[in-house]
């Protein structure tokens, strides 16, 4: 609609969340504008857009073009060794539990200098035990540093700093990207927040889309205030609601309606559905997880007696952990299941090796990626000899690359 009204493309920015929805909504607009020109757009997630900003503008934050991302499970590596050097008991200074405490201060924009000067913060630290933890932030970072490297929150927190802290680089993309839409804004954090605002005035032709009722993912940093406030940002803002749900039947619509009801705080809205009212949701407690998949068993077994087929039936959980139960359960009463998802392609070792590699002639400062690769195939370097390096790295401010 944009370009139709003569809008440039290399004007309009859009924005998503997972690179699934990136990579469905990038395929309707090449449908929808097939006969136009759409290049100079930049349309996909969060991350990968302010990655390639960084990339183009890492002069003036210090960081090479040539930066390396580190995923999950390079943080977390990165974190262990951390925590090993510095001797400390890893019952305690958990990796994920260190991560996660770092992430969660990205998103705060919360740099380590703050981080260690916060009263509050160290407060807690220290009621949980992990009074080290303004110490494994600070060298978390400089090792980030020293690899050429930047985790997933930096994306973010970069790019704030980056807008922030440089007025001409600030107006500049102003200035390009006068429209900027945004899709599932509820599940925007404090920095993506703030990245917007730097990017736009409070009559900027912004278009987010979100529902404040699917807010469910604050444990990684979303702040329902963002969707719920947005007009006190935006005050010549217009509010379309779609209350017509055309995917579920009326029981279900009414049900959610009457949970979402209890809410504190939420956008006034009523949901209806355009089908038909469909069967009776049922709700059973169990005690156990051995007893709900006994429960569920026995309700598909009911099923098939009615004439339901196996392929009709879909049994969904949130956490892989949670298979086993039911797994145990179908075996035994002869239900035959198949399990959809598993291990990503790229978390897979074989992958992850090859990829390391890569990262390294791209990086040779990447640490993460030449401690994965230094021995594999192996060439007789153990932990002993890693460490060494890693003590002659620290002591001379290099990389484990350049020291050997």
């Amino acid at each position: 609609w944009l370009l139709h009204q003569g809008c440039q493309p290399w004007n309009i920015m859009a924005l998503t969340y997972t690179n699934k929805a990136a990579r469905e909504m990038n395929e309707r607009i090449g449908r929808l504008c097939a006969h136009m020109d759409s290049r100079g757009m930049w349309s996909g997630t969060f991350h990968s857009l302010f990655a390639r900003l960084l990339r183009q503008e890492c002069q003036y934050l210090g960081i090479p073009s040539n930066f390396t991302i580190y995923d999950t499970s390079d943080s977390r590596s990165l974190i262990k060794n951390i925590v090993k050097e510095l001797e400390l008991d890893d019952k305690v200074y958990k990796p994920n539990r260190l991560a996660a405490r770092i992430s969660e201060a990205k998103n705060h924009l919360i740099l380590p200098d703050q981080y260690a000067a916060d009263s509050s913060i160290q407060s807690r630290d220290h009621s949980e035990g992990i009074q080290q933890m303004h110490r494994i932030y600070s060298l978390y970072q400089q090792r980030l540093a020293a690899a050429g490297a930047l985790d997933f929150d930096d994306l973010l927190l970069k790019t704030f700093l980056l807008l922030r802290d440089h007025e001409e680089v600030r107006n500049r993309y102003k200035q390009r990207f006068r429209y900027i839409l945004v899709d599932e804004y509820q599940d925007t954090n404090m920095a993506q927040h703030r990245i917007l605002t730097l990017l736009t005035d409070p009559d900027s032709p912004i278009c987010v889309v979100g529902d404040d009722a699917q807010s469910i993912y604050s444990f990684r940093g979303a702040d329902i205030a963002n969707i719920l406030h947005f007009q006190d940002h935006y005050p010549s803002c217009r509010t379309f609601k779609l209350e017509c749900n055309y995917r579920s039947t009326s029981h279900i619509v009414e049900a959610s309606n009457s949970v979402i009801g209890h809410n504190r705080r939420q956008i006034p809205k009523h949901v209806y559905a355009a089908g038909t009212q469909g069967d009776p949701i049922e709700v059973f407690k169990a005690n156990t997880d051995k007893e709900e998949a006994t429960k569920v068993a026995m309700h598909i077994m009911k099923l098939l007696r009615k004439g339901v087929d196996f392929n009709e039936i879909a049994l969904l959980y949130r956490t892989n952990a949670q298979s086993r139960p039911f797994e145990e359960v179908f075996k035994t009463s002869g239900i035959p299941y198949r399990i959809y998802g598993g291990l990503s392609f790229y978390q897979r070792k074989e992958v992850k090796d090859v990829m390391a590699y890569l990262r390294l002639t791209v990086n040779p400062d990447d640490e993460e990626a030449f401690r994965r690769i230094v021995n594999y195939p192996a060439r007789g370097i153990g932990n002993t000899t890693l460490q060494k390096l890693q003590l002659a790295a620290a002591a001379a401010g290099v990389s484990l690359w350049r020291t050997a």
